[in-house]
């Protein structure tokens, strides 16, 4: 029986698409899943090399959305009652993790999970020599040992954390291209809708999941391997990086504090192309604000309370 929807975008990932997809089908039980491939505009590529895999279901969008775009449209195609975010360049293990991801979402499912993620690259994906073990994030408001070159991505950041216990326990915020829900949980918190081609996802979704009365954890007895990349295969403007902070700040925060958290952005051409994207999309903040007050059942200062985050 088919239980877990896994959501995979990808742009001019080339082979390294069929090799997560076989790396899936090696270590899941068969029947249990559909795999959602959604190709965001890749310069070149044959769906059919994923002819061999019959629960691959190819998407080809005829304009490139962005990563968080695609990870939208996935949840919202989704026929299972669970999802599984993933990136096109991803390791498993042999390790029964499906059959214990869909026993946290039994057990949790208003929980939003990641599992443990190993680094993988520079020369192997193999996951017996990893670069390292990462259990979730931290959250950063405004990070005041930013690097000058690089202001925008100092601001509403999550970063690695350390293991703190063995099993599962309480993260602030997910990380790792590794996330687990139930897709009614997805739906109730409007996933990643809002969000323009990429950037702030990870926060997005963990404070939101935080102030709707759901929780966010690390799974350490789940581990799953990602390529970590120097650089990406394609180029996206950091505006949209920009413009995602805002819309975060404008949507899910008091007003004092999005203004005060939009003040640290650089601002530069990118922040200016960001505020006129904001003033082209002035109705559809003012629609994710007003839902987001119906559903928070907490405030962003228990949020930061709770995890001892300190607010600018």
């Amino acid at each position: 029986m088919m239980k877990m929807t896994i959501i995979m975008p990808f742009l001019n990932e080339e082979l390294e698409t069929v090799n997560t997809i076989k790396s899936i089908y090696d270590t899941a039980p068969k029947d249990s899943f559909e795999i959602i491939a959604i190709d965001d505009g890749s310069d070149k590529f044959d769906p059919s090399v994923f002819n061999p895999y019959p629960d691959v279901i190819y998407k080809r969008n005829s304009k490139r959305i962005g990563v968080d775009g695609s990870r939208q449209m996935g949840i919202e195609m989704a026929k299972t009652d669970n999802i599984l975010i993933i990136d096109a360049h991803m390791r498993f293990k042999n390790d029964k993790w499906m059959e214990t991801m869909l026993a946290y979402l039994i057990l949790e499912p208003e929980t939003l999970w990641c599992t443990t993620c190993l680094g993988l690259g520079y020369g192997t994906m193999d996951l017996n020599q990893h670069k390292g073990a990462y259990y979730g994030a931290d959250m950063l408001f405004v990070d005041s040992n930013a690097k000058p070159d690089r202001p925008a991505r100092e601001v509403l950041e999550s970063k690695w954390a350390s293991k703190k216990s063995d099993n599962d326990y309480e993260i602030p915020c997910v990380l790792g291209a590794n996330y687990f829900m139930t897709k009614k949980w997805a739906d109730y918190i409007w996933g990643l809708k809002g969000l323009k081609m990429w950037g702030t996802s990870e926060p997005f979704l963990s404070i939101k999941t935080w102030m709707a009365g759901g929780k966010c954890k690390i799974t350490t007895d789940i581990e799953i391997g990602h390529k970590f990349r120097s650089n990406a295969p394609y180029t996206t403007g950091i505006s949209y990086l920009v413009y995602n902070k805002i819309f975060m700040c404008k949507t899910i925060f008091p007003n004092e504090l999005a203004d005060k958290l939009i003040g640290y952005l650089p601002k530069d051409v990118n922040y200016k192309k960001a505020m006129e994207l904001i003033e082209d999309n002035k109705t559809e903040i003012e629609e994710a604000k007003d839902y987001y007050q119906i559903i928070f059942t907490s405030s962003i200062y228990d949020y930061c309370n709770r995890f001892d985050i300190k607010i600018p």
